[in-house]
């Protein structure tokens, strides 16, 4: 476990989704003690406050509907859950799943572990965020490529170029207008479309 991410965890800000018990109690001032921000809230609530990073959420029968609204209500990407259970039955499993959560802590909550679920909950999170961030700047370039190759396309069908002529047409484009070879690219694409509108009544 990385100095850096146990340094992380006293800053979090943690929301406890538990009844105001003994358990809830401990379970607050144990987050408490390892250095986080914690607020505690029951009933499930509507929503979320602002900026919450972590969710410690107990499942319980009774309140999935509420907690249902709740999951809905998230903004995505949703904070690291951490679900709380007291029993394993398919209905509950059914809701540790949509809830995405990266841990289940068991009741009788106990101290030992703790730390080690949240901090492994945490750096999964923070790892899947990397990987999406990833995935959408390898997604923005497949699609810049495949406008790319279609504006090269309609250059070299409408001015006879070769696919290198096309690509250096569009490169000085570029460069002579401060523009990415991308936004050259759609202009072309939206320029062919334009043309090639159909008439009315046609």
């Amino acid at each position: 476990m990385s100095v850096a991410l146990l340094r992380d965890l006293r800053d979090l800000k943690v929301i406890v989704i538990h009844p105001p018990d003994e358990e809830g109690q401990f379970l607050v001032e144990h987050l408490k003690r390892i250095g986080c921000m914690v607020a505690s809230l029951w009933p499930v609530p509507a929503a979320l406050p602002p900026m919450v990073e972590v969710v410690f959420l107990t499942i319980e029968d009774e309140s999935r509907p509420e907690i249902e609204r709740l999951l809905k209500s998230m903004p995505q990407p949703r904070p690291t859950i951490l679900t709380i259970v007291s029993y394993e039955n398919p209905a509950t499993l059914q809701i540790v799943l949509e809830s995405g959560a990266l841990a289940v802590v068991e009741r009788p909550i106990k101290p030992f572990g703790l730390l080690t679920s949240l901090a492994i909950a945490r750096s999964v999170w923070l790892e899947r965020q990397v990987m999406a961030k990833e995935l959408r700047k390898l997604r923005r370039k497949v699609q810049g490529d495949q406008k790319l190759a279609k504006a090269k396309a309609i250059l070299m069908a409408a001015k006879r170029f070769s696919e290198d002529e096309a690509h250096q047409y569009i490169r000085q484009l570029a460069m002579s207008k401060r523009l990415p070879m991308e936004e050259i690219a759609s202009a072309i694409i939206n320029a062919e479309d334009l043309l090639h509108l159909p008439r009315k009544g046609a």
